[in-house]
């Protein structure tokens, strides 16, 4: 019987308003996890596949019927499921364990499959150390005090506030970055890959624990497979606004694309 893949994906950022279609957005999400799920063993979600999320002891933001409902079939087929939390649906609780036995992540986490290891992480944890905002904003979203305040407050205004918030920071971040599609292990001229933080991390790591062969992440929204000394690997998984891009393990190669790659 041949090994089935393991696949990684991030920032889908469903629901966002930046998508130019939202609900064509998520159906383009759902028809690639369609293609994959006959050759999948396990799928990453390495974070922000929600624009927004927060879950209430009984309730949950309607909407992503489609991804959610194909996450509950891939699960009912025996794969395996994770969910790491990013910055923008850092407050998820048991409802994806409940309701299709996903995996949550809060953390980084490492992953041992066919004798290698893997380090996977959302990076917004990484960027604690870039500076004191990112860090502050980390621990107040992270925060269970400041959850359960927030909770209090009626979703009529913390729902319209959030995306607000989180279109207007995409669209800064996008004034911020280089303008066309960064190639799969390349940069241009504008960007300086040895000083992308993550980048930077993954270095001090590797000194750390040179037993991880690859470290994979979301967060950036950059597309990036960089070789790294005794073989490790750096691995930036892009997004499904721009790259609509993944990782994808056979047990024995790793390899990152986009669904466009094969069009």
């Amino acid at each position: 019987m041949a090994e089935k893949n393991i696949y990684f994906c991030s920032d889908a950022h469903l629901g966002s308003h930046y998508h130019k279609d939202p609900l064509a957005a998520e159906i383009k999400l759902v028809t690639f996890l369609k293609s994959i799920e006959e050759n999948a063993q396990e799928i990453f979600f390495v974070g922000d596949m929600f624009d927004y999320w927060f879950e209430y002891k009984d309730v949950v933001p309607r909407g992503f019927v489609r991804f959610l409902g194909q996450c509950a079939s891939m699960s009912d087929k025996g794969i395996k499921l994770h969910f790491f939390t990013g910055n923008h649906d850092c407050w998820m609780s048991d409802y994806f364990e409940r309701e299709f036995g996903a995996i949550i992540h809060h953390k980084s986490f490492i992953f041992e499959n066919n004798g290698y290891k893997f380090r996977i992480s959302h990076g917004d944890e990484e960027y604690t150390g870039y500076s004191m905002r990112l860090k502050w904003m980390y621990r107040l979203f992270n925060s269970k005090v400041a959850r359960f305040f927030y909770a209090a407050l009626h979703p009529r205004w913390t729902v319209g506030l959030a995306y607000w918030l989180s279109y207007n920071s995409r669209k800064r971040g996008l004034k911020k970055q280089t303008e066309g599609r960064i190639p799969h292990a390349l940069c241009n001229d504008y960007f300086d890959i040895e000083n992308e933080w993550l980048v930077r991390k993954t270095k001090e790591f590797i000194l750390k624990d040179p037993s991880i062969d690859f470290y994979i992440y979301g967060h950036r929204h950059l597309m990036l497979d960089l070789a790294l000394k005794e073989q490790k690997r750096c691995i930036i998984l892009g997004d499904w606004i721009t790259y609509d891009s993944y990782a994808q393990w056979d047990g024995k190669t790793l390899c990152l694309c986009s669904i466009h790659d094969f069009e």
